[in-house]
C-alpha cells in the first residue's frame, strides 16, 4: 500500500539524518480507510519506543499526501535473509532463530502491554508478525516493523464483520477464521517464523492461496524434530505451544516465551552479542565490487514522484533538487507481491470451526483479478 524512499533530515551545519519515508500509493491515497490505516499506524508506533520495534521520527501531510519517516535499518527483512539462505543451501538453525524470537518477544511484551499516558490499555494485537516485518540488520540487531493494521484502542479504523486483515501463511487459527484476536494470536504467528527460521522449512505456504488457507486453519503442526533431525527437544516443546490451536493452551503473555527463549538460550552457553547474526549477514549479503551494500529494494512499477518540501526543514531525497544518499541498485528490484500478501480481503462471516470458504473464495477472485491486471499493464 505504500512506497518506500530513502531520504534525510537535514538541519543546519551540515546536519544529516538518513531516515525512511513511507507514503501511500497514489492509487489509494485517496482511499479513505487506506488514509486511516495509515494514521493509525503513525499513531501507534510513535507511542512505542523499544530498542527491538522500528522508531518513528516524524508524520505529517504534503501536498495531501501523508508520509511517515522512520528509523533506516541497514540490512534486510528476515523474509530475504531466509530466501537467501535457502538459497544457499545455508539454514539459519536454532540458534538464529532463538535470537530472533528473543528479540520479537520482548517487543511484543512491551507493545502488548503498553498504556497510554493517562494509564489506559493500548490492548495493541499486531496482526502482522511473519518474516517481512522482522528486520534484521547488518550489525546484528532485530527490530519488529509496520504496525499498519495493527488493532488498538486508538484506532480511527475499525475491522468490520467478514473482513480478514494479515498474510494467510503467518495467521493464527482464529485470525483466519475472521474471529475476534488478542495479543495470543501474534504469538502464534511468531511460532510460525520461528519454526521457519529454525527449520528452513515453510509451515502452511502452497501452492495455492486456497491450500494455504487451508493448512492455516487446520493448524496442524510436523513436529520440528520431524523436519530437522537432531532439533533440540526444549526449542521444539517451546515452539509448539506458541503453535497450539487454542489460545488457551499457548503462552498467555510474550513476557511468558521472552522468559524461556532467555532460559534456553543460557543453557545452550549460546551468546547474545549479535555477532553470530551480524556475521551471517555478512555472508548471505556481502558488498559489492565496490565495497558498498544494497541499500533499498525498489518495486517494479513504483516510480519515485515529488512529495514537495515541508516547512520543518525535512526534504525526502528523492525530490528533484536533492540526491539520494545511497540510490537504489535497480538489478534487484522484487517482482509485483503475490495476491497472499494482500492485507485484507472481505468476505462472508463464516461461523464455527469450518473451513473459510468466503476468504477462500475471494482470495481465487483476488488471483484472477491480479493475474488479469497484470497480463494488460505488461
Amino acid at each position: 500500500m505504500a512506497h518506500i524512499f530513502l531520504a534525510s533530515i537535514d538541519g543546519p551545519d551540515g546536519f544529516s539524518k538518513t531516515c525512511v519515508i513511507k507514503r501511500i500509493l497514489p492509487e489509494y491515497a485517496s482511499l479513505e480507510a487506506f488514509s486511516r490505516m495509515f494514521a493509525d499506524e503513525a499513531k501507534v508506533a510513535a507511542l512505542l519506543t523499544h530498542p527491538n520495534i522500528v522508531q518513528v521520527f516524524d508524520f505529517g501531510k504534503i501536498d495531501g499526501q501523508y508520509y511517515l519517516a522512520m528509523e533506516w535499518i541497514q540490512g534486510a527483512a528476515l523474509d530475504r535473509v531466509l530466501r537467501r539462505a535457502w538459497k544457499e543451501a545455508f539454514p539459519l538453525g536454532p540458534r538464529v532463530a532463538v535470537d530472533v524470537g528473543i528479540a520479537v518477544a520482548s517487543a511484543l511484551a512491551y507493545a502488548h502491554t503498553k498504556t497510554l499516558p493517562d494509564g489506559t490499555p493500548l490492548n495493541l494485537v499486531h496482526r502482522d508478525i511473519t518474516p517481512g516485518n522482522v528486520l534484521v540488520s547488518r550489525d546484528g540487531i532485530i527490530k519488529l516493523a509496520d504496525f499498519g493494521i495493527v488493532k488498538s484502542t486508538v484506532n480511527l479504523e475499525r475491522t468490520v464483520a467478514g473482513v480478514v486483515k494479515g498474510k494467510y501463511a503467518y495467521m493464527s487459527p482464529e485470525q483466519i477464521s475472521n474471529k475476534d484476536v488478542d495479543h495470543r494470536s501474534d504469538l502464534f504467528s511468531l511460532g510460525i517464523v520461528l519454526y521457519e527460521a529454525a527449520t528452513g522449512r515453510r509451515l502452511y505456504k502452497r501452492d495455492s492461496i486456497e491450500a494455504t488457507i487451508m493448512a492455516a486453519s487446520r493448524a496442524e503442526i510436523p513436529p520440528p524434530s520431524e523436519v530437522s533431525p537432531g532439533f533440540p527437544p526444549t526449542l521444539e516443546r517451546i515452539i509448539l505451544r506458541l503453535l497450539a490451536k487454542e489460545p488457551e493452551a499457548r503462552y498467555q503473555s510474550a513476557r511468558e516465551v521472552y522468559e524461556e527463549l532467555e532460559r534456553f538460550r543460557a543453557a545452550q552457553n549460546w551468546t547474545s552479542s549479535g555477532s553470530e547474526i551480524a556475521a551471517l549477514m555478512t555472508t548471505l549479503f556481502p558488498p559489492d565490487k565496490t565495497g558498498r551494500h544494497s541499500t533499498a529494494v525498489p518495486v517494479v512499477g513504483s516510480l519515485p514522484g515529488n512529495m514537495g518540501s515541508s516547512t520543518t526543514g525535512r526534504s525526502p531525497s528523492t525530490t528533484p533538487d536533492s540526491k539520494p544518499k545511497a540510490p537504489p541498485r535497480r538489478e534487484e528490484a522484487r517482482p509485483p507481491a503475490p495476491v497472499e500478501d494482500e492485507i485484507s480481503i472481505s468476505v462472508t462471516p463464516e461461523g464455527g470451526n469450518a473451513f473459510p470458504w468466503g476468504i477462500a473464495v475471494a482470495a481465487a477472485i483476488a488471483t484472477v483479478g491480479s493475474a488479469l491486471f497484470w497480463t494488460f499493464v505488461a
